[in-house]
């Protein structure tokens, strides 16, 4: 949200790049959500959030999703059909995941999220079995390991400098600023 806020205030100057992360390139089966840092983490991103005016709930599922492959594929595939589709899909899975507690490693949700934001269902299919999203993914990964050194998300990369984490909009506006962005 912030960085959507700040290419709104930069509309000629700001072109963000959406590239896909997973944290766990390979599912997790042990991976939980109770009493472990995705809850201390959650927690303070729901305060940080308040003030964007984005709703993050505390997971209450019953199965913590072990990987976020499928959803990244699923961006991935949705980017064919244009920015506009993007944007809705990109916002509806973090949405579904943060706020309503869906599970984005299940591609069957995936796909029900990627139907509510009114994709083109017919090419998404296609495209979400034909496999080549999920390279796409991870040669995103590959090369922000290697480039940048990303190691967490969100890391945003202005120019020369690297965000790491919750980053306040006046940071992102400075270096957006700093580097002629």
């Amino acid at each position: 949200m912030r960085l959507r806020r700040l290419r709104d205030e930069f509309p000629d100057r700001l072109v963000v790049e959406w590239r896909a992360f997973p944290l766990r390139p390979a599912p997790d089966p042990s991976a939980r959500f109770e009493g472990t840092y995705r809850e201390a983490a959650w927690a303070r991103c729901q305060t940080a959030a308040r003030d964007d005016g984005v709703t993050i709930n505390r997971w209450r599922g019953a199965t913590y999703p072990n990987w976020s492959l499928p959803a990244l594929e699923a961006a991935k595939c949705v980017a064919r059909h244009g920015a506009e589709a993007f944007e809705r899909v990109h916002l509806r899975l973090y949405e579904g995941f943060f706020t309503h507690g869906r599970n984005i490693a299940d591609r069957d949700e995936v796909t029900a999220i990627v139907r509510e934001s009114g994709a083109d269902m017919r090419r998404f299919a296609s495209d979400y079995a034909g496999g080549e999203a999920r390279h796409e993914v991870l040669r995103d990964y590959e090369a922000a390991v290697a480039e940048h050194g990303v190691r967490a998300i969100p890391t945003v990369v202005i120019g020369a400098r690297r965000l790491v984490g919750l980053t306040e909009v006046a940071e992102y506006r400075t270096a957006t600023e700093e580097t002629g962005g």
